[in-house]
């Protein structure tokens, strides 16, 4: 498995060689797109809206819009010049409480691993993150970016997670119906808090699998068989809310 990321960590004076891999691994079923006329393979091509021909990689710059078709162009080098110390290191800003920072500002999750030689300060830095119940903030270049990362100890080693900035996070009070009202009685209330209490239970997440992807592979093994496809049928709506609620609580106790 080849690494996403090579470099250093750093916090103080010391610094660790580490490398960095996906913590999570897609299972999405992927498709092709195709003509539905003859099957041909649909193909993406790169063409300039200026002169109309096709372009190959190597003919494609970035540009910039700092006006109406007016580009400040950048090329590789251009990006290897910029005086970044996190492209090849992610140095430790500071500790922080795990409570302090919000879901919302996680973004992608990968293990980092100590590098050849890095082993003791590696050991050394996840150990006393785990004792002190602290995670690091520091920041790396990656991908034509800068990226806020926060570290932690997990599982036997560390867990790096690319943090959203705060600028990046949308206010949802710019989201239609966010702060939404609605009027409820005592009642209704005490029903949905005894609901949610009987499906209170330690979070096993290895008990949960993807159904759709499971139904998604059976539908297309029929196709390819042949086979007629069964369609499930949708769940009656049960239009009051306190039906509901009673409904519903009866079905988890009866499951109990």
């Amino acid at each position: 498995m080849r690494a996403t990321w090579k470099g250093s960590i750093s916090f103080g004076l010391v610094s660790i060689p580490v490398k960095m891999y996906p913590a999570a691994i897609k299972r999405e079923i992927s498709f092709k797109l195709l003509h539905a006329a003859d099957g041909g393979r649909i193909k993406y091509k790169k063409v300039c809206e200026k002169c109309g021909k096709e372009v190959s990689k190597n003919e494609i710059v970035r540009g910039y819009e700092i006006s109406k078709n007016e580009y400040v162009i950048l090329t590789d080098e251009d990006f290897e010049k910029i005086p970044l110390k996190s492209v090849k290191n992610v140095e430790i800003k500071q500790f922080f409480d795990p409570s302090e920072l919000n879901v919302i500002y996680y973004s992608g999750f990968y293990y980092l691993v100590p590098d050849k030689g890095g082993e003791k300060a590696y050991c050394l830095l996840r150990e006393a993150m785990r004792e002190t119940g602290s995670m690091a903030l520091g920041k790396m270049g990656m991908r034509g970016r800068e990226y806020l990362i926060a570290l932690k100890a997990f599982d036997g080693g560390i867990l790096l997670s690319q943090l959203y900035y705060v600028d990046e996070i949308r206010n949802p009070a710019e989201i239609p119906g966010w702060n939404a009202k609605a009027d409820f009685n005592e009642e209704e209330l005490e029903l949905a808090k005894q609901l949610i209490l009987a499906m209170k239970k330690p979070l096993r997440l290895e008990a949960y699998r993807d159904e759709y992807r499971e139904a998604l592979m059976k539908l297309i093994e029929a196709k390819l068989a042949g086979r007629e496809v069964t369609v499930a049928e949708e769940a009656e709506a049960v239009e009051s809310i306190m039906d509901a609620l009673k409904a519903s609580l009866s079905a988890v106790k009866s499951e109990h």
